[in-house]
C-alpha cells in the first residue's frame, strides 16, 4: 500500500491494518506528513504543523502495539484540530494576533480525550480570527482543493479543507453560527454539529460561549461517529457541559437505519433563494431516503428572522465578554471584521439581550414541537455558489449569505444536533451539502440516518483532484 493509498483509508480500515501488522502508526503518520508536506504549500489548510511530535506519539503506540497493549479506539488516526483548543506547551492563537505566543498549561478536554483514544496529532488548522467571519489580514487563507475559486467555509476552515485533500483522516472544527457545517459542505465532508453541551468546551477559546458546539468533522458518517463517541460526555471542569449525556453507539456498531423515519422538509425554508441546483441535491436526496424506507413530511418551521437578529445580539455581547482581556487594549491588532463585531457588542444594551433571550428560548419551543410531528430535519447548508472571497458580515456585495445564516444561527441558537452530509456537485465541480437536523441529544438518529444514506450513495467516496 503505497502514502496515497494509506492517507484515504477511514478509521475503521487503519484499525484493522494495524491490529494484524500490515501498518504502523509510524507508517500512517510518514504518510500524512509527506502529503501535507507537497500539498500544503498550495493549500495553506495549516498554521503549525508538529512532526516530531507526530512521530513519537506514533513511536510511542507502536511500542505499546508490539508489547501487546489493546488498540484504542482511534489508534494511530491522524487527526489536526482547529487552533481554538488548547495543546498543554503551544500557543492557542485562534486566528488571530491579539491572544500573543503564551504556552497553554494545560490541553483542552477533546485534546485529552483523543490522545487517551490512540489519536495522533498532527498540528493545528488555519480559521477565522476569532472563528468569526474572516481571516485576519496576516493569515493567508487556505484553498478549496476542489476548487481554488470557491469558498472553503467558515470558520473551520482550515479543517474543511484539511480532510477533503487527505493532510489528516479527521479534524475538530467549532460551530457558533455554521462552522461545522459550511466547511463541510463546501469540502464534501460529513461533520457534526453535536447538541450543545455534549462536548466539552472547556479549553477551547471562546467565540460565544452559548452557542459555541466542537464536533468532529470527517469523510464519511463512520469516521464522525467513531470521533463522536470519544469526544461526547460530562465534563465536569465545563460549566456548559451536560450532566445527563447519554453513550452513543460505537462506530462498529452504528447499524444504518432509515426505515419508518420521518424527515420534515418546510419547502419554503429551504427553497426561497436557493439555487435551484442546491434546491434539486437536496430533493434528491430526500428521495434516495424515500427509497431507504423514511417518510418525508411536510411541515412549517417556525419562523426564523427574528431568531437571527437574537443571534446577532447575543453573539456580539458574548463575543465582546470572550475577549474583554485583549480588547480594547489590543484593538489594534484584530483585523476590522472582528473589531466591528467586539464593538457591537460592547455597546448592545440590556434590553436587546433580554428580548434575544426570550426570542432564542420561544424559538427553541417551537422547535421542539417539529420533533412531536417528525423525528429529523432535512434542510440546505449554503444556498448558492459561494466565491472563495464570500464575506457573511457583507450582505451588501452577497445578499445571498442572509439566506445561509438562516440555515445555520437558528440552530445554534436551540443547541439541537446537525449533520452535514454531501449530496452531489454543482456546475462548477464544488460539493454541495445538505443536513440533517435532530432533536436534544439525538445525535445517534441522525448519525444511523445518514450512515443508511451512505450505504447507497457514493459522494462521500468522491476525492478532489490535487
Amino acid at each position: 500500500m503505497d502514502q496515497d493509498e494509506i492517507v484515504w483509508l477511514g478509521i475503521e480500515a487503519l484499525h484493522e491494518e494495524i491490529e494484524y501488522g500490515r501498518l504502523t502508526a509510524s507508517a500512517v503518520v510518514e504518510a500524512s506528513l509527506a502529503r501535507i508536506e507537497r500539498l500544503d504549500p498550495t493549500l495553506q489548510a495549516y498554521s503549525v504543523l508538529w512532526p516530531e511530535r507526530a512521530r513519537r506519539a506514533a513511536a510511542r503506540l507502536d511500542a505499546g502495539r508490539r508489547a501487546g497493549e489493546p488498540l484504542g479506539a482511534l489508534h494511530g488516526v491522524p487527526v489536526a484540530i482547529k487552533d481554538l483548543c488548547d495543546v498543554q506547551g503551544e500557543p492557542t492563537r485562534a486566528g488571530t494576533t491579539a491572544l500573543g505566543d503564551a504556552p497553554a498549561a494545560a490541553n483542552a478536554e477533546v485534546v485529552d480525550r483523543l490522545e487517551a483514544a490512540g489519536a495522533v496529532l498532527l498540528g493545528k488548522l488555519k480559521m477565522t480570527e476569532g472563528a468569526f467571519v474572516a481571516h485576519h489580514p496576516s493569515v493567508v487563507p487556505p484553498v478549496n482543493p476542489w476548487n481554488a475559486d470557491r469558498w472553503t467555509g467558515i470558520s473551520s476552515s482550515g479543517s474543511g479543507v484539511a480532510v477533503a485533500a487527505g493532510l489528516c483522516t479527521a479534524a475538530l472544527g467549532t460551530d457558533t453560527g455554521g462552522s461545522i457545517r459550511y466547511p463541510s459542505a463546501a469540502c464534501g465532508l460529513s461533520g457534526l454539529k453535536p447538541t450543545h453541551g455534549r462536548v466539552s468546551l472547556r479549553g477551547v477559546f471562546p467565540l460565544a460561549g452559548s452557542l459555541d458546539h466542537i464536533g468532529p468533522m470527517t469523510r464519511s458518517v463512520d469516521d464522525t461517529s467513531r470521533l463522536f463517541e470519544v469526544l461526547c460526555g460530562y465534563d465536569p471542569g465545563d460549566p456548559w457541559s451536560l450532566a445527563s449525556n447519554p453513550p452513543v453507539a460505537h462506530g462498529s456498531a452504528l447499524v444504518p437505519h432509515a426505515r419508518g423515519i420521518r424527515i420534515g422538509i418546510d419547502r419554503r425554508f429551504c427553497e426561497q433563494d436557493v439555487d435551484p441546483v442546491v434546491v434539486e441535491a437536496l430533493h434528491a436526496s430526500l428521495e434516495v431516503f424515500r427509497g431507504l424506507g423514511a417518510e418525508i413530511v411536510e411541515i412549517e418551521l417556525p419562523p426564523v428572522e427574528e431568531a437571527i437578529g437574537a443571534w446577532v445580539s447575543l453573539a456580539a455581547a458574548e463575543v465582546a465578554t470572550s475577549h474583554a482581556a485583549t480588547f480594547p487594549s489590543k484593538a489594534d491588532e484584530y483585523g476590522p471584521d472582528l473589531r466591528q463585531t467586539i464593538e457591537m457588542g460592547l455597546a448592545v444594551d440590556g434590553r436587546s439581550v433580554a428580548h434575544a433571550w426570550q426570542t432564542r428560548i420561544a424559538l427553541s419551543r417551537r422547535l421542539e414541537g417539529c420533533f412531536d410531528r417528525v423525528d429529523v430535519l432535512a434542510a440546505p447548508v449554503i444556498p448558492g455558489l459561494f466565491a472563495a472571497n464570500t464575506n457573511l458580515a457583507d450582505l451588501v456585495a452577497n445578499p445571498a449569505v442572509a439566506v445561509a445564516i438562516r440555515f445555520t444561527t437558528p440552530f445554534n441558537l436551540s443547541g439541537i444536533p446537525s449533520l452535514t452530509l454531501p449530496g452531489g456537485f454543482d456546475r462548477e465541480g464544488a460539493p454541495i451539502g445538505f443536513q440533517l437536523l435532530g432533536a436534544h441529544c439525538d445525535e445517534a438518529r441522525i448519525l444511523a440516518l445518514g450512515a443508511a444514506f451512505q450505504s447507497v450513495t457514493d459522494w462521500h467516496t468522491r476525492r478532489p483532484a490535487v
